[in-house]
């Protein structure tokens, strides 16, 4: 249960940042562009309500419409990887089954529910900044399943999803909520912020397990920094993105795939590279671990892409151009997604573990986070999921509980269970090191 909405004064600026990301994506999620095509979807919000905020959370929900360039079905309608500036918000998936038709505008009957948790909020951005600008930055990725026809589907080649990444700069509106913060100055928002981070972060059992648990698995803990450069298309350039990863013996790291071919979970990057004309730069990349427990270590990557599996995908359609063309993304939480590399002959034992999923800490990707919490339960086979979503920088962390490593986080609600990540070090691929500066 949430409070009554005079609390919505304690956190306003998200809650007005809410509504600006919630009314400034539909139009964006269509793909539109001075290049682009007739979009195949244009979605549009016909109105934003608060629906509850506490300590917490806050929940803001929109009405939405969509018109479409030809007679479709949609089935689903999902948003992940959503930031306001680098807050993460979370959107609840719809199911159903909305017939449109062409260039006729259908009101969606459900109501889209996005949360943003105070934890990252607190740990991400600084909310004094925020304040202080005109406009901010938001981004999301877009999902939509829609019926195929009949024959496609008998042949059992029907692609059903449109995937598109979308940015944008969105303004931050005039509102008599953010004035009482406005008055308070920079430097008393940014004092509360601190004075609220620890509260928030604390967990079940308060700050010094927190604490605790930081001191015993902390060492355990590294980052993947993976550098690779894409040519050509209509965004060239290096990209780098950092993952976590668990040291589960002193010479065996375990992560996740994405950390190492970020390119094929990305669904702007596969876009690009499948669609658009563009191609990853051979000798262009880099991967490099780091952590508080050892020197860096940067893997051979040419031997270690020569030993990986055959990745899981699935097919979609991008929408980067306005009209659906044929794309695959690899699949985070598929078996071949979970990886361990053998970097050295260092002995020693492996991490503790621990079967039950009860609550559980996620390393954060910013060392200043600290802990996230999360509640876990059993899911499909060597899945957990995680019923409070972590940020998308957590994702390859392990989920810590007093008992030991119960797990490793594959996405923002998913993990892989201990017993799989012990699989998955049994069968660790060895790779050889490189120079600190080498790339191949």
């Amino acid at each position: 249960m949430h409070p009554e909405p005079q609390d919505v004064s304690r956190f306003p600026a998200i809650v007005a940042l809410l509504a600006v990301w919630l009314s400034a994506t539909a139009p964006q999620a269509a793909g539109g562009g001075a290049a682009a095509k007739e979009p195949m979807f244009v979605p549009r919000v016909l109105d934003v309500r608060i629906e509850g905020v506490s300590l917490e959370r806050i929940d803001v929900s929109m009405q939405m419409a969509v018109r479409a360039s030809r007679n479709v079905t949609i089935r689903t309608l999902r948003f992940s990887d959503g930031f306001i500036d680098r807050i993460p918000v979370r959107v609840t998936p719809l199911d159903g089954r909305w017939p449109l038709r062409r260039d006729e505008e259908f009101v969606i009957p459900s109501r889209i529910a996005v949360t943003a948790y105070a934890r990252d909020a607190l740990g991400a951005a600084s909310l004094a900044e925020l304040i202080g600008r005109t406009n901010v930055d938001a981004r999301a990725v877009v999902e939509l399943s829609f019926d195929t026809p009949w024959v496609a589907r008998m042949l059992r080649t029907a692609t059903d999803v449109a995937v598109t990444e979308v940015a944008f700069k969105a303004p931050v509106p005039s509102t008599p909520l953010l004035q009482p913060l406005a008055r308070l100055g920079a430097g008393v928002l940014e004092f509360l912020q601190r004075q609220a981070a620890p509260g928030l972060a604390a967990g079940p059992n308060g700050a010094t397990a927190s604490r605790d648990l930081l001191e015993r698995f902390g060492r355990s803990v590294a980052t993947v920094e993976t550098g690779y450069e894409i040519d050509g298309g209509p965004a060239p350039g290096r990209r780098t993105l950092k993952t976590l990863g668990l040291w589960w013996t002193p010479s065996t790291l375990c992560t996740t795939r994405e950390a190492l071919e970020p390119w094929r979970y990305n669904a702007a990057d596969a876009s690009q590279l499948q669609v658009e004309g563009a191609r990853l730069r051979d000798g262009g990349t880099t991967l490099q671990i780091r952590s508080a427990s050892r020197t860096s270590i940067a893997v051979d990557v040419r031997e270690l892409q020569r030993q990986l599996p055959a990745p899981h995908q699935r097919r979609v359609y991008s929408l980067a151009t306005g009209e659906p063309r044929r794309m695959r993304l690899a699949v985070r939480t598929a078996p071949s997604a979970l990886l361990c590399l053998r970097v050295g002959d260092d002995t020693g034992p492996a991490v503790p573990t621990a079967s039950s999923p009860a609550p559980a800490a996620a390393f954060a990707g910013e060392a200043s986070r600290g802990l996230v919490w999360t509640e876990t339960v059993a899911a499909a086979g060597p899945l957990l999921t995680l019923r409070t979503p972590v940020h998308r920088q957590s994702i390859g962390s392990p989920l810590v509980t007093d008992n030991g490593v119960v797990g490793l986080v594959a996405s923002p609600d998913a993990a892989w269970d201990a017993r799989a990540l012990a699989a998955a070090a049994a069968r660790a691929l060895r790779v050889a090191r490189v120079s600190a500066a080498g790339q191949v």
